[in-house]
């Protein structure tokens, strides 16, 4: 060997003995620094339980306890996860909008760390969506969530006016308008409870949603919750650091923190504490009825000094200036402007907090979709909301999903594609399709009369009529008895390159854009030629598998399709009436 060789090898062994070291010592540093290492466990001492101080203000000035009878035991304390307090750091360059992919499994302990109410006006649609999406993650409804992760649940506490009647302000078209759009966003997102009254103040607006969390929310989902944040759906709220600045001394002991300018508009409280709340909360109003809930809080427990912390972060009112935003800001005030939210979202580099456990199965699963679109002539208005939680209720009975969609409709409206709008329906398939193994397609006035029935029989029964010989299934739809067509109201539809080319040449047959039968003509017409042919199965002459007619129904069939020429939802709300009752649905809607 040549000493160049000699040389080149000693430098290469040297190399690699250097890196081998380096790459243990990295190793054992991060196992000393991870606190959920088993090393550092052993090693972290035993904290002793924190001295009982007030912090009032943004000085955490120190005071002794006063009065024993102030004390409000918090037995759900919170610890702090470090590796949170790391995703937190500002020096991290995450980009807004991009939501931490989680690992962590479904809750099924049924605790969580943080419940979020969110005040909100029925016609703060918008808002609402922008918070489902920059604070949440959740852009759309296709992936509903089925499961929350176990560290934040939120429901929005929606007000309203009890009717759309005409007023000097707006005209009744107009109010209707807003009623539809209302109705589709609750068919499509189960995340509300709507009180359906005028809010006079925001000490009321508070008081309630913070008593309807208490009283009715936490006891009806058997839940525990270490924590509050309320925040109206006018707030950006930096839900990470939000939850980063509670101190862990705060958390054991008791706390409320407050986030706002003249008034709050955000807080956040442990458990115990809003329990005592809502138990003086008329003694707290008739000694601060002048002000909002939380600083009239404040001033009822001041004297004595109360046992509990009390924070006052400085918020931000939106001025309309974006570079009057402090990017360290943890809440934003009073925004309304999309063109304000999302600047303001990314000068706060707001990293969405996943609501939602990851599905993993989800692409094997069956969804059960209808369509969340009301016409403009109101006709299913009322009975849209029963029809989609009958839906809904079959679906998180079997372990599907539930989606509804109604923007797919809505883009039909306009009339430019020269078509009806019951059109969407395809799109809404097409949009939905890939997200799952099998839909479900069901009109709004199409309800389950029987939850028993298991969708994936009915799928297996097809696929033994057929026989494994003639290959797969990608379509399965049934013709009524003297019917000249399948109906297209109930239809199985599974994921497969098949389906796509399928529901896109069906989109083609112009012919049938606004001719009588629509849609359906369309899908009959497509399905019936020999090269569509192969992978549709048809229930023909089958009046009860999985669309029934009023008029045929018997004890026992599982979808009843109210298709009269009028408007069904009278016989819908009838029939729903009698299921939630057990009694037959013989005799409606004929």
């Amino acid at each position: 060997m040549s000493i160049q060789a000699k040389k080149l090898y000693w430098i290469t062994a040297a190399a690699f003995l250097l890196v081998v070291v380096l790459s243990y010592h990295k190793t054992t540093y991060s196992q000393e620094q991870d606190p959920k290492s088993p090393q550092q466990q052993q090693r972290l001492p035993q904290q002793p339980p924190p001295s009982p101080i007030v912090s009032i203000g943004n000085n955490h000035d120190k005071v002794e306890d006063k009065d024993p009878k102030d004390i409000i035991n918090n037995d759900n304390s919170v610890e702090e996860d470090e590796e949170d307090e790391d995703e937190n750091d500002e020096d991290d360059q995450i980009n807004p909008g991009q939501v931490t992919p989680s690992t962590q499994l479904p809750n099924i302990s049924r605790k969580y760390d943080t419940l979020i109410m969110i005040p909100s006006s029925w016609t703060q649609m918008r808002n609402r969506q922008w918070i489902r999406e920059t604070i949440f993650g959740i852009k759309n409804n296709l992936e509903p969530c089925k499961k929350y992760d176990g560290r934040i649940i939120y429901k929005f506490y929606i007000h309203g006016r009890s009717t759309w009647i005409k007023s000097r302000y707006h005209s009744a078209e107009y109010m209707q308008g807003l009623v539809r759009e209302l109705h589709g966003e609750f068919t499509e997102y189960d995340d509300y409870i709507f009180t359906n009254q005028t809010v006079t103040d925001a000490h009321t607006l508070w008081e309630n949603a913070l008593s309807w969390a208490v009283d009715t929310f936490i006891p009806q989902e058997d839940i525990e919750v270490n924590k509050v944040l309320i925040f109206n759906s006018t707030t950006i709220a930096n839900l990470p650091k939000m939850e980063a600045a509670v101190k862990e001394e705060d958390a054991q002991r008791g706390f409320i923190y407050t986030w706002g300018e003249r008034a709050s508009f955000a807080a956040m409280m442990s458990y115990p504490v809003l329990q005592q709340i809502l138990k003086d909360k008329a003694l707290i109003r008739e000694n601060n009825a002048n002000l909002d809930l939380i600083e009239g809080v404040i001033q009822y427990y001041s004297s004595p000094a109360p046992t509990f912390t009390v924070v006052s972060e400085q918020g931000q009112l939106w001025k309309s200036d974006l570079d009057l935003v402090q990017a360290t800001s943890l809440a934003i005030g009073q925004v309304y402007q999309q063109e304000d939210w999302m600047p303001i979202v990314q000068k706060l580099a707001l990293q969405p907090t996943s609501a939602c456990a990851p599905d993993l199965e989800r692409k094997k699963n069956i969804a059960v979709l209808t369509s969340s679109y009301n016409y403009v002539n109101m006709c299913m208005t009322d009975a849209s909301l029963p029809a989609a939680e009958n839906k809904r209720a079959y679906a998180k009975k079997k372990g599907y999903d539930f989606v509804a969609r109604g923007a797919e409709f809505a883009q039909e409206e306009d009339g430019l594609r020269g078509r009806q709008v019951v059109w969407g329906k395809i799109g809404a398939i097409q949009k939905t399709l890939p997200y799952y193994e099998w839909l479900f397609w069901m009109d709004m006035d199409a309800v389950i009369a029987d939850s028993d029935v298991d969708l994936r029989a009915i799928i297996e029964e097809a696929e033994k009529q057929k026989g494994p010989e003639k290959g797969e299934i990608s379509l399965i739809v049934a013709r009524p008895v003297r019917d000249k067509m399948l109906n297209a109201g109930v239809m199985l539809i599974k994921n497969t390159g098949w389906s796509r080319r399928f529901l896109d040449e069906v989109q083609t047959r112009s012919d049938w854009f606004k001719r009588s039968s629509f849609e359906q003509a369309a899908i009959w017409e497509v399905m019936n030629e020999a090269k569509w042919s192969s992978q549709v199965y048809l229930f023909d002459g089958n009046d009860h598998i999985f669309n029934t007619f009023p008029k045929n129904y018997k004890v026992g069939d599982f979808v009843v399709h109210f298709a009269p020429d009028g408007c069904p939802a009278v016989p819908v709300l009838e029939a729903l009436r009698r299921i939630k009752d057990g009694e037959s649905l013989l005799g409606v809607g004929v």
